[in-house]
Formats: C-alpha cells, sequence, structure tokens
C-alpha cells in the first residue's frame, strides 16, 4: 500500500469547498486531468457507483459521501493499474473560529499491481494530487469572492451573505428596525408553492416594508402610490450556509409614476436600504 497526502488552507465557507466535492464526483472531467468521459451507474442513499474514461484505461469505483465528516471516498473496483481508495476531506481548521479557513485533503491509499504502476506512484501521482488539491481551492476562492461582490439587477440592489437562511433573516429584520423601516408583511414564498401547488421550494421570504414618514407624503401626493408602496425585501437561500438578500430599488420603483416630487420621496428610502445592506 503507498499513501500520498496533500492539504492545503482554503479561504472560503465550508459548503463551498464542500459543493466542489460533490460536483467532482458528478463532473469529474471537470477536476481531474485526463478524464475524457464520466457516467453514473448507480445511485446509493450515500452514493454512487460511478464509470470514468481517459488517457486509454476505464475504472469504475464506488463512491461513499460522508457529509457528517467532510469526506467523499471513492473504493476503486476496477482499475488496470491500482486498487485501493482515495479520500477527498473538508474541515474547518478551527472550530473555534467561524471564519476560519478550512483544511481541504486529498488521501490516495493504492496498492500498485506492476512496476509501471509502482513507478506512477512514486514520480507523478503525488504532483498530481497536489495540483488537484490547489485547483479546487482556487476555485472555492474564487466563488467566495464572487459571492461577496453587491448584487445588482436594473430593479434590486443586494448582497449574498454567508450566513444560514434563518439566521439572515433576523439579521435583516433587525436592521431593518434599526433604520425605522416597519414590515408590513412576510410571504414565505416556499410554503406558499408546498400549499397551493403542492411544488418544493428553495428558502425564500419576502418581507414589505416602508419608511412610514416618506409613504405617508407620498399619498399625500399621489394615491395611487400604493400600487408602488411598500418596498420588497427579498431573502433566499443558495446553500445551508449562504443567502442572498435582495432589496427593490425603490427610486426606480417609484419613477415610473412619472412624479419627480414621488422620487425625492423615495430617496431617503433608499438610502436607508443601502445602510441596512452596509450592516449585514
Amino acid at each position: 500500500m503507498r499513501k500520498i497526502t496533500y492539504s492545503c488552507e482554503v479561504h472560503a465557507a465550508l459548503d463551498t469547498v464542500w459543493k466542489l466535492l460533490i460536483e467532482k464526483v458528478e463532473q469529474p472531467q471537470s477536476y481531474m486531468p485526463g478524464v475524457v468521459q464520466s457516467r453514473i451507474l448507480q445511485h446509493y442513499g450515500n452514493g454512487v457507483l460511478r464509470e470514468i474514461k481517459g488517457d486509454g484505461i476505464l475504472i469504475k469505483e464506488k463512491v461513499v459521501i460522508d457529509k457528517a465528516h467532510g469526506e467523499v471516498h471513492f473504493f476503486l473496483l476496477e482499475h488496470p493499474l491500482f486498487s485501493g481508495r482515495v479520500v477527498n476531506r473538508v474541515v474547518p481548521s478551527s472550530v473555534q473560529s467561524p471564519v476560519a479557513p478550512q483544511l481541504l485533503t486529498i488521501e490516495v491509499d493504492w496498492i500498485p499491481k506492476d512496476e509501471k504502476a509502482e513507478q506512477l506512484i512514486l514520480s507523478v501521482i503525488p504532483e498530481q494530487i497536489q495540483r488537484e488539491v490547489l485547483s479546487m481551492k482556487q476555485r472555492a476562492e474564487a466563488m467566495e469572492k464572487e459571492d461577496a461582490l453587491p448584487l445588482a439587477t436594473p430593479y434590486a440592489f443586494g448582497v449574498t451573505l454567508a450566513l444560514p437562511f434563518a439566521e439572515a433573516v433576523t439579521r435583516v429584520q433587525e436592521e431593518l428596525q434599526k433604520e425605522g423601516l416597519v414590515i408590513l408583511s412576510e410571504i414565505d414564498m416556499k410554503q406558499k408553492f408546498r400549499e397551493k401547488l403542492h411544488k418544493e421550494f428553495r428558502n425564500y421570504l419576502i418581507m414589505a416594508t416602508c419608511l412610514p414618514g416618506p409613504a405617508y407624503q407620498s399619498f399625500g401626493s399621489e394615491m395611487n402610490i400604493g400600487t408602488l408602496i411598500p418596498c420588497n425585501v427579498a431573502v433566499y437561500s443558495l446553500s445551508e450556509g449562504r443567502t442572498v438578500v435582495m432589496i427593490m430599488d425603490p427610486v426606480v420603483a417609484i419613477s415610473t409614476a412619472g412624479n419627480d416630487q414621488l422620487t425625492e420621496l423615495a430617496d431617503p428610502v433608499k438610502q436607508a436600504m443601502q445602510r441596512v445592506l452596509a450592516s449585514l
């Protein structure tokens, strides 16, 4: 048995790295050099049986996913050069600090079947494993930077938070209250789709909000402005530990009324919403 291990720290959320490990199971050609084709032969409760083709060889392996321990095990069932297993693992480098980097490891336990395989183990495989780990680190950290960028559409602005959905909702509610914004209603889209359509959906909460002073003044200028008030705040989950907060741009919405006085009244609401985002 020859054991090769390579580890490095990854400055990204745990679920970001885990997502890549699962993607590697489903799309190995995107992560493993030389792989030209792959297919899932069978699904198990905790993994899959898959077949990989590349470099003139055919590999069949059983993949076992152990999320509780942050591990994905690859057991070789058919391989012309080796027998054994590979473990991909991601765990927090510190359980005390929530912002500590993750520790990503690839561990190879292979038995070479001939002299050629023995030489590969000694000279080629260690460098391949290192490149694979560092490539995944680069991907995860790039995803993290992309997620941290402000989000914007022609009608809304927002941000991605490294927080679970429920915690993100609480934070948003608290910051809205600090700015004097009133939550008029909350709509749980996941519950509504399940209730009305019997369909499953991601966690998605819409909070209808308003700043009472400007809202009151707006009705004095245009009684039909209620069709454009309140200002909606959408909170939805990307993954277990990442949540998006998107806020309707009140200036853009109100400007459709073609009333400059109303547009001016919407500006302090937008500023308050921007402070909410900045504080999250």
